[in-house]
């Protein structure tokens, strides 16, 4: 057996190049997002309930090429919060190492790093608003893990598969449940301009993102209960299916998410006398299903030899709660999005691919499925939400020492 382990480490040490920097060379690179946000009632833009410039992103990122199979990467992401009493604080987002590997153009990456699912690891901000499921917490974009990740021959695609923590790069140490999250993403470019994939991930056990805290009593009928802090998640499951086509300057990508778990729960029912008096209680352990779908759609046209992208955006999310025995849609958590945006490129980096300094701009109206408190009749009123965004980008490349 240890024959074996030494043998498949020197075979990947003797596999090919990782990455393009030569060996010995560093990069250093900076993504800093300047943004102004207006959130306002049925485009009440006057009277906003949210008016408010921040810096959304700020990372700084130091790359290092070891030699051509070895290469290692830390971000940080220094952000503004009013959590934290100096009204920012600093975070990893990446700290891994990559290792090319026997297998042509795969690399074996262990660390904080990319989660390979749906669209939200190739997510560019093109829209300065997160992926959808990102946006609705069904995984994080950064997660401690191991990864076997790489490219397909004769540019016919990309495959990775994974093995993380599961809860995402704010949760470590103890806050880390024993029960890993196993992933697998396959993208395939069949003809030039068309891409279709499909991400999956699995958990049978998480921590919870339903915590009720201390023990605290139920609201209206079950007033005489008091729900216990959530012992865990389980059987956390996703699928989305996506697919991305390209014709000359315009694009339409889009992907579909299914997201399913079991809460495991727990609380006292509290047994009263005639006269109303407690005498004892009852601990009940039960656990409830949520199922949640969503479609994202994007289409993007490029103009003005690429100084210009206009978008469009369709979103939709459903989440359904058990109830009993049937499944109800939760209206609370329900809505569809919809809005347009464009960018304006100042520059780009050296091969044009990447922005350095670009304006951007994004109008999202969000309509929910609650309901207007009784006596009023229909759905809770829309949102709409402006974005305007300063995007600030460079790299360089250090010679080697």
């Amino acid at each position: 057996m240890r024959k074996t382990v030494v043998a498949l480490l020197l075979a990947i040490l003797l596999a090919g190049s990782v990455y393009a920097i030569d060996p010995g060379q560093s990069e250093l690179e900076y993504n800093g997002w300047f943004r102004y946000t207006n959130q306002s009632t049925k485009l009440n833009i006057t009277s906003p309930t949210a008016s408010r410039s921040n810096a959304e992103r700020n990372y700084l990122r130091a790359a290092h090429q070891w030699t051509a199979k070895l290469y290692s990467k830390l971000s940080l992401d220094f952000l503004s919060s009013s959590s934290y009493a100096d009204g920012a604080s600093v975070r990893i987002k990446e700290a891994y190492l990559d290792m090319a590997t026997p297998i042509k153009d795969f690399t074996l990456t262990g660390g904080m790093q990319k989660v390979y699912f749906g669209e939200i690891y190739s997510w560019d901000y093109t829209h300065p608003d997160k992926e959808l499921s990102d946006a609705q917490g069904v995984c994080s974009s950064a997660d401690y893990g191991l990864t076997l990740n790489g490219f397909l021959p004769s540019g016919f695609g990309e495959a990775q598969v994974g093995v993380y923590n599961g809860e995402g790069y704010k949760v470590t140490g103890a806050k880390n449940s024993t029960s890993p999250m196993l992933l697998a993403n396959l993208r395939l470019t069949p003809i030039a301009g068309f891409q279709v994939g499909a991400s999956v991930f699995s958990k049978v056990k998480d921590v919870s993102a339903f915590s009720n805290g201390a023990p605290k009593r139920g609201a209206g009928a079950d007033t005489t209960k008091f729900f216990n802090a959530d012992t865990a998640n389980r059987n956390r499951f996703a699928f989305a299916p996506m697919a991305k086509i390209a014709v000359g300057p315009a694009s339409l990508t889009g992907e579909y998410i299914m997201y399913s778990y079991t809460r495991n729960y727990s609380y006292y029912a509290l047994n009263r006398d005639s006269t109303h008096t407690v005498t004892d209680s009852t601990l009940t352990v039960s656990n409830k299903d949520y199922n949640m779908t969503g479609i994202d759609l994007m289409p993007l046209v490029t103009l003005m030899n690429q100084k210009l992208d206009v978008f469009g955006r369709f979103s939709t999310w459903q989440q359904k709660d058990q109830v009993g025995d049937s499944m109800p849609v939760n209206k609370v958590k329900s809505l569809m999005r919809y809005g347009l945006g464009f960018n304006w490129h100042f520059l780009k980096r050296a091969g044009g691919s990447k922005p350095a300094v670009a304006f951007q701009f994004a109008w999202i109206h969000e309509q929910s499925e609650a309901l207007k408190p009784a006596p009023a009749t229909g759905k809770v009123d829309p949102t709409d939400i402006f974005m305007v965004q300063f995007r600030m980008e460079w790299n360089h490349v250090l010679p080697a020492p």
